[in-house]
């Protein structure tokens, strides 16, 4: 219980990309409890790029040891779960030299694949959606004000979380940055709905 408290924690702030304190969180879920696939999961996650950042190649061996950690304990895990540790384990490679696009590329087809299977699932939604975003950040729309790539499919992705949980922290958050560029007014209840959500982020 202890651990799914803070596994679930870590979950929060990487939604909130506060990836320092949820690769703690997600460490003190490992510890309290050694067979959680998705505590390593978690640890995996927030060590790849994010919006903010691109991966460090100083930390592609940790994450290729926590994927390793959470594929060894993924028998302890439900099917969704196993699903999502196989498709994180596409975004890492034992050599940290690999090439970075070709992984985030992978990851993210693989997380396509999931969505196809869960596309109700307000997480696997939110998480493929951040896997599409993580391939362009910050380069969502075209000079002209169109969506580019694949932001149809982000878009899409993140309004059928919201319609199904208009407070759900990792949707909200991930709506704005995809908008803001060139469509501020549509982030505006996104905005709104999250400052109440996690305040504190």
């Amino acid at each position: 219980e202890r651990a799914q408290i803070s596994s679930d924690q870590g979950l929060r702030l990487t939604y909130g990309l506060n990836h320092k304190e949820a690769l703690r969180a997600f460490k003190e879920a490992a510890r309290l409890d050694p067979r959680c696939a998705m505590a390593y999961w978690g640890w995996a996650l927030v060590l790849g790029p994010n919006l903010n950042l691109p991966m460090r190649e100083e930390v592609a061996a940790q994450a290729w040891e926590a994927i390793s950690l959470a594929l060894e304990n993924k028998k302890y895990a439900s099917k969704k779960e196993r699903d999502l540790i196989d498709a994180l384990a596409t975004r890492y490679s034992q050599d940290p030299k690999a090439d970075r696009a070709g992984l985030d590329a992978a990851y993210a087809a693989a997380m396509e694949q999931v969505y196809a299977k869960y596309p109700e699932d307000n997480d696997v939604a939110t998480l493929y959606a951040a896997a599409l975003m993580n391939l362009s950040p910050w380069n969502y729309w075209t000079p002209d004000g169109r969506p580019s790539g694949r932001t149809p499919d982000v878009l899409a992705a993140l309004e059928g979380v919201m319609q199904r949980n208009p407070k759900h922290e990792g949707a909200l958050h991930y709506y704005i940055h995809a908008v803001e560029p060139e469509e501020q007014d549509r982030g505006v209840s996104a905005a709104a709905a999250i400052r109440s959500t996690a305040p504190r982020a």
